[in-house]
């Protein structure tokens, strides 16, 4: 019960980002962003392919933002007003802290998103 509460509370938080019009979704727009020099978060859907986790692993280690990868395409798209979202980039620094924090609580509790 606890984990899906923290989980829910990462996910919900995500939907409230993204109606502060801070966010950019999807492959393409988030690769634009990174070339700005822009995002101060990744966050990647776990099924997504093993080539797009690749290239935003080593593309955030190179920048210095933060990547994270959580639950299912579905799932954050659901929270994000979308069929289905592989990647989400997030512009807000404040924000990003919040959803790091987030996720490492989510983590301690034993959970997996």
């Amino acid at each position: 019960m606890m984990l899906r509460m923290q989980k829910n509370k990462f996910l919900n938080f995500m939907g409230i980002c993204k109606k502060s019009g801070k966010v950019v979704l999807g492959d393409h727009m988030v690769e634009k962003e990174m070339n700005r020099e822009s995002l101060k978060l990744v966050v990647v859907a776990t099924d997504t392919s093993e080539r797009i986790w690749a290239k935003y692993e080593r593309f955030c280690k190179e920048k210095n933002v933060p990547v994270i990868r959580v639950s299912t395409k579905e799932e954050l798209g659901k929270h994000l007003g979308k069929e289905s979202v592989a990647v989400v980039g997030f512009n807000d620094k404040n924000q990003s802290t919040n959803l790091v924090k987030l996720y490492e609580n989510l983590k301690e509790t034993g959970g997996v998103l």
